[in-house]
């Protein structure tokens, strides 16, 4: 009971600072709107405020990202009708991507309850929307392969569970073949072998066998096996 108790007061406390925010950000909102290029002339005061809060979540960022104005600034201290921001010329962009998206393409499949792309569809709270195998192969470019497993193992602590990247198997064996084609089989052995360690189940122990995508084979080898075909 005392669990019940705590949860439900949690998630009663949580819509409360929530609607808390809401009424201060309708405060904070100017009565009247100027330099609007992509939403209406005659919207609503409180549209906005909805519209901004999606963008905030989706992207993980907060106003002054694409608006002028200091961190900690209030609402009525960020001037929102400047065009300073190329942030802000990209979000005007990416609106009437989304909106050709749905209206032109997906909307004209045929399907009688369509899915919508929405912001946080590719953003997933990040402000730059980066798969885990790009964002390791452009480490491993840039610097090198230990420095790629570095990033992805502070990712996985801090951000396991977020929904930002993927830590399952399938990004790291897609960048294990993007590197054997690349002639780099020092780097796909050891992304290979990071993968053998955090997604292996436990009940397999160290012996599991693990798909090697190479040329030579397409057999189920041991990672020690990999190790010693590309040590040379």
């Amino acid at each position: 009971m005392f669990c019940r108790f705590r949860t439900g007061s949690l998630a009663a406390t949580t819509v409360m600072l929530g609607f808390s925010a809401a009424l201060v950000a309708e405060a904070q909102t100017p009565d009247k709107f100027t330099n609007l290029q992509y939403f209406p002339k005659t919207i609503s005061r409180q549209e906005p405020i909805g519209n901004m809060r999606g963008f905030s979540f989706s992207l993980g960022v907060r106003c002054q990202f694409c608006h002028v104005g200091k961190d900690g600034d209030k609402l009525d201290q960020i001037d929102f009708a400047s065009d300073e921001k190329d942030t802000k010329k990209t979000a005007r962009g990416m609106l009437r991507m989304v909106d050709a998206i749905n209206q032109e393409y997906i909307a004209k499949m045929g399907r009688t309850a369509p899915i919508r792309v929405e912001c946080v569809t590719c953003h997933r709270q990040l402000s730059i929307p980066r798969t885990m195998n790009a964002l390791l192969a452009e480490t491993i470019d840039k610097k090198d392969v230990q420095a790629a497993i570095g990033v992805y193992r502070d990712l996985r602590k801090n951000d396991l569970g977020s929904g930002k990247y993927d830590f399952g198997e399938t990004p790291l064996n897609i960048l294990t073949e993007s590197l054997l084609r690349r002639d780099k089989a020092k780097e796909a052995v050891a992304i290979m072998e990071l993968n053998v360690e955090v997604n292996t189940p436990l009940r397999d122990g160290p012996t599991a066998f693990w798909q090697c995508p190479t040329r030579q084979t397409r057999k189920w080898i041991r990672p020690r096996r990999i190790t010693r075909r590309f040590s040379n």
